[in-house]
């Protein structure tokens, strides 16, 4: 998304290029060549282009960066969760889900003492790796939502944007 955004950007700035080029035809011409009901529909329809691929640009950098942030707190919050589940083992205790609970079978008073003790601790470590990715995915959901009904307008006001008119072949009416 962000190459397509760095991608969309240069596009825009050729397009300004043109728009520019346009515009100093126009000032040094007059507008004889084009008539200035053409100039200017094709300057105001290039100019809200223009707009439009700059805010998109704006929008796909933005949703890369809220992917490239996700993987990061997702990377985080797994490592948080592999620790987790080294200290589980460690303390001779299982997990069923994203709980941490005691091993069935025969166990001394003092080993199961010793890992009932350890319960709390542990899970206190699961939960922290389970709210890291959820949060994650909460934070990622909500720009996916934002910047989808952002990128849905950009695709309505470009359906609805008005058209330059289309130049005639050859610079003259008469081809």
């Amino acid at each position: 998304m962000r190459r397509e955004s760095e991608r969309l950007r240069r596009r825009a700035r050729s397009l300004e290029d043109a728009l520019d080029d346009l515009m100093a035809a126009q000032r040094t011409e007059g507008n004889a060549a084009m008539g200035t009901g053409t100039a200017t529909g094709t300057v105001a329809a290039i100019s809200t282009s223009l707009g439009a691929m700059r805010t998109t640009a704006d929008d796909l950098d933005e949703a890369g960066a809220a992917l490239q942030r996700y993987a990061t707190d997702l990377a985080e919050g797994h490592e948080l969760g592999r620790r987790a589940q080294r200290r589980v083992a460690a303390a001779g205790l299982l997990l069923e889900g994203t709980r941490v609970v005691e091993p069935w079978g025969p166990a001394g008073a003092d080993e199961a003492e010793h890992r009932r003790a350890q319960v709390p601790e542990v899970q206190s470590r699961v939960d922290l790796a389970t709210a890291q990715v959820g949060r994650a995915r909460g934070r990622l959901e909500r720009e996916a939502a934002r910047l989808t009904e952002a990128l849905s307008a950009h695709s309505r006001d470009a359906r609805s944007a008005p058209r330059a008119p289309r130049p005639l072949c050859g610079g003259s009416p008469a081809n």
